[in-house]
């Protein structure tokens, strides 16, 4: 194999390693979430825009230290989430078939937020770009890699343990698989099945804002990366299984790869095609998802 074909090799191959891992994050989120209140939230792509947004405002707008800014973003999602929660999503907790007027109503914060994207952010810039967490490169072997991607990739890498870990061995964790299988269950077990549901859609959104940061912190962006991101997020949720932390997490890294290979060779939106062929093809032939529960 040619110098050339390795380095684009290796390129393949940490591209898909960062993407797969954001990916992950923002799919778990969006599973999360629709796993314990059955919402699917279309808006996640816009909340994964808001991330990057908040951070650049605050990296190149106000010229805060990246590594503060990134905390503060995904610090400021928990406050945002519990006024969203308390205002509007646990109206409908008693809702027969709520999955419904989940949609809608995610789909409503979808135009909101686009329409003020478009007004403040999209008057402003084309393209957003955050400084980097830290500079330099490192070379593994012959080939170059920017440390500021190592180090996002480390990051994204230790939130998706950190969240396996809570969802495993935490009381939370163990309370909201008991809802995500049975919430009648869970109920007579003891578990305030109402409160799993408001912390689930906090953490479900922070997870979401980690991913949002963590890709405007590597890769520069615009504000159509938050459709992409949504179709993205929903084909590994369908996928993987609704509901399915593990379906997002393993799902999300497959997709990371095709992305990186199919950017490379062809396009990213031929990419955003191939992942609505692979979810159409699992809804005719697996409709609960691989790692359905």
């Amino acid at each position: 194999m040619s110098n050339a074909n390795l380095i684009i090799l290796f390129s393949t191959l940490s591209t898909g390693l960062i993407l797969g891992a954001i990916f992950a994050l923002v799919a778990a989120g969006v599973t999360i979430v629709y796993g314990s209140i059955w919402m699917p939230n279309a808006a996640n792509g816009q909340f994964f825009v808001l991330a990057a947004l908040f951070g650049w405002t605050m990296t190149v707008g106000w010229g805060l230290n990246p590594w503060i800014a990134a905390l503060l973003v995904i610090g400021v999602s928990v406050p945002l989430s519990y006024i969203l929660e308390i205002l509007l999503i646990r109206r409908f907790y008693d809702v027969p078939n709520r999955n419904i007027s989940y949609f809608v109503l995610s789909l409503g914060i979808t135009q909101i937020l686009a329409g003020i994207y478009a007004i403040t952010y999209g008057r402003w810039s084309d393209q957003f770009q955050l400084p980097p967490l830290v500079n330099g490169i490192t070379l593994i072997g012959p080939f170059p890699i920017a440390n500021n991607r190592l180090m996002v990739l480390a990051i994204a890498i230790a939130l998706l343990a950190a969240l396996f870990i809570l969802l495993r061995y935490h009381r939370y964790g163990r309370a909201l698989r008991a809802v995500f299988q049975n919430r009648d269950a869970a109920t007579l077990r003891g578990v305030n099945v109402k409160a799993i549901y408001s912390l689930s859609f906090i953490l479900g959104n922070a997870v979401i804002f980690a991913g949002g940061v963590l890709f405007a912190l590597a890769y520069s962006f615009d504000l159509t990366v938050a459709w992409t991101m949504a179709i993205t997020a929903f084909a590994i949720m369908i996928i993987g299984g609704p509901g399915s932390v593990l379906g997002a997490l393993v799902v999300g890294m497959v997709f990371g790869f095709t992305q990186a290979i199919v950017s490379i060779f062809a396009s990213p939106t031929i990419a955003a095609f191939s992942y609505l062929g692979a979810m159409l093809l699992i809804l005719l032939f697996k409709p609960s998802g691989v790692f359905a529960r």
